[in-house]
């Protein structure tokens, strides 16, 4: 129970997502920040308030997608469901709602903190999305993977649009910096979140196909939709390259750069070989897995660029 209650809250990924806003605003814009003696919007415990806030969002996607997916989870990993066996869907249902509106009030409070009632918006907003995403993008050709992506990269763009104010008064320069490398980060959420989506679909092509889902491998076929994830596993390698690049033209240190690619380029293009080899569930599952090593190791890249 301990196991399936693990997965179905996902609470690694909600350590994770708390760990990378923390990440970004003090290793990528508060040093910006103190350089200018700019002080940020939110003091050190509202932005607690405020990543918890993205936390209970993340959850509530979690919840709303175990709900609806647990048939299909039935089928394609019967070993780690926890809607219908441990919990009935109805009080699943329950534990969502008892989320969503905890979301809310604080959001409402965060709002009306930093005197800007008009951003609270932002909340029903996010979990709609994700509400949908669970409910019918998802069982769409490549809409639930650009969805899941787009909230990915999310994360971090969230930081500078909390921060916006302070942001704002910082000098062309710093700005323009700050912008590159929140940028970045968001791409490479984007693109390596748009890729695992794309193996996961591989991965559940049975209890999706059962379900009468429409996802890339039920609608294009196997073989297309490894290619259409073997070209943004690519664009990944080719922007972690420029990346590298230029690092190494600016003269920055050079663990930066050898960091990158042994960890982040190299592994990518091992995860490009696998996906050509992959032909059954067990080969998609080894590159998701996989995957969500890469994604640490880029996420672990910030406070090495930060301290060095």
């Amino acid at each position: 129970m301990f196991r399936s209650l693990i997965k179905f809250l996902r609470l690694p990924n909600l350590v994770i997502v708390g760990i990378t806003q923390y990440i970004l605003l003090y290793c990528l814009l508060f040093p910006f920040l103190e350089k200018e003696n700019i002080s940020p919007a939110l003091d050190h415990f509202h932005f607690f308030l405020f990543v918890l806030d993205t936390i209970i969002i993340t959850l509530s996607g979690n919840i709303i997608n175990d709900i609806e997916d647990y048939e299909i989870d039935l089928i394609n990993r019967s070993e780690s469901v926890f809607v219908s066996k441990f919990i009935s869907v109805k009080n699943a249902w329950k534990l969502y709602w008892l989320v969503v509106t905890s979301g809310f009030l604080l959001a409402l409070y965060l709002a009306f903190y930093v005197d800007k009632l008009p951003l609270v918006l932002i909340y029903p907003g996010a979990v709609s999305m994700l509400y949908f995403y669970s409910r019918s993008f998802k069982k769409l050709p490549a809409i639930g993977n650009l969805v899941v992506s787009v909230f990915c990269s999310g994360v971090a763009a969230i930081i500078l649009f909390a921060e916006k104010d302070a942001f704002q008064l910082l000098n062309s320069d710093n700005k323009k910096n700050v912008l590159i490398a929140f940028g970045a980060y968001a791409l490479f959420a984007f693109l390596t979140t748009f890729y695992r989506e794309i193996i996961k679909d591989l991965e559940d092509k049975e209890g999706d196909a059962a379900r009468g889902c429409k996802t890339l491998p039920i609608v294009l076929g196997e073989k297309n939709t490894k290619l259409i994830a073997f070209f943004v596993g690519l664009v990944l390698v080719a922007f972690m390259f420029y990346i590298s690049l230029g690092f190494y033209i600016y003269s920055l240190h050079p663990l930066l750069w050898v960091y990158n690619i042994i960890f982040i380029i190299l592994p990518m293009v091992y995860l490009l070989v696998l996906n050509i080899k992959a032909k059954e569930k067990k080969d998609y599952h080894k590159i998701s897995s996989l995957m969500k090593l890469l994604m640490l190791a880029g996420l672990v890249f910030l406070p090495l660029f930060y301290f060095l």
